[in-house]
């Protein structure tokens, strides 16, 4: 069993790579693209050589562990009880890129930027300014760094059973003649995702029984490392709660001026369930991000 630290969330679909990018900012790492997220530009394409704060490692043959289950369906003999049901997606030509410092990067890039530092005063602006309902807490905003990615191209989603232990986020235990044994299931190589081996036609790959597999065309991310951005309110100039102080892991990394009209106390409207709540919360959220920014 590998003693690895997982720091990778996986994405049991995939996102499309068009929209993550190293040192993108994000409300929902595990709904990256929701909510209005910044998008930096300034490493877009992986094939082009790395800038010097991130690195870029190409994989080939590589399978990667997305989900993992208890097989309890599963009517097979009493050995086989113990199987587990795991996720795995494996491509020819995967690429691994990290921030080499994310602590650093913020400070030198994000933080440099005025899109993204127009991004975050906005957003933490209007979390704090929204009006709630009457008896509701207001949600604290969370913002996270985007600081790696594992990207396949062209890959094969398959759904497998096995007695070896395979480790979400991580490198599934197959070697590379057994990924491509895996990736030769695959049953179609159409421009949309299909899946489903036939009733009765199971595969056996490296010790994995395989129940179903199919194709992601294109270039897709599998899995993404995430460093929460804290921040907390200060005193602005004459007393005013006008700032936010950034805090990474090491404490303090800048401070944010917000607009000086915002305020932290509660609206006492009423008139919305605690069920709806969430979702009209996040649209006034990003209609008040909006003006922030337009002013």
């Amino acid at each position: 069993m590998s003693k690895e630290k997982v720091t990778y969330v996986t994405y049991a679909e995939g996102q499309e790579a068009k929209h993550l990018h190293l040192g993108n900012l994000s409300h929902d790492f595990k709904n990256p693209n929701e909510h209005d997220p910044y998008v930096e530009k300034s490493y877009t394409d992986i094939s082009e050589a790395p800038p010097s704060w991130a690195n870029v490692a190409p994989l080939e043959n590589y399978a990667l562990t997305l989900t993992s289950e208890d097989d309890d369906d599963s009517d097979e003999d009493e050995d086989q009880a113990y199987d587990k049901k795991y996720s795995v997606v494996a491509a020819e030509r995967t690429t691994k890129v990290e921030i080499k410092n994310p602590e650093k990067f913020f400070s030198e890039v994000t933080l440099k930027s005025p899109e993204a530092k127009k991004w975050l005063s906005s957003h933490l602006s209007a979390a704090i300014t929204v009006p709630i309902p009457k008896g509701q807490t207001r949600p604290r905003p969370q913002i996270w760094l985007l600081t790696g990615l594992i990207q396949m191209q062209h890959a094969t989603w398959t759904s497998l059973t096995s007695k070896e232990h395979f480790t979400v986020g991580l490198q599934a235990p197959f070697n590379p003649p057994g990924v491509s044994a895996i990736r030769k299931l695959s049953v179609s190589d159409s421009v949309k995702p299909t899946f489903g081996l036939e009733a009765g036609k199971k595969k056996s790959v490296s010790g994995a029984t395989i129940l179903e597999t199919g194709k992601y065309p294109g270039t897709r991310v599998w899995a993404a490392r995430w460093i929460k951005v804290d921040f907390e309110i200060q005193k602005g100039k004459g007393g005013k709660d006008n700032e936010l102080a950034l805090s990474g892991p090491s404490g303090s990394i800048a401070v944010l001026e917000l607009d000086d009209d915002f305020y932290t106390g509660e609206d006492e409207e009423e008139g919305e369930s605690a069920e709806s709540f969430g979702e009209a919360y996040w649209e006034q959220l990003l209609d008040t991000a909006d003006k922030y920014v337009e002013a």
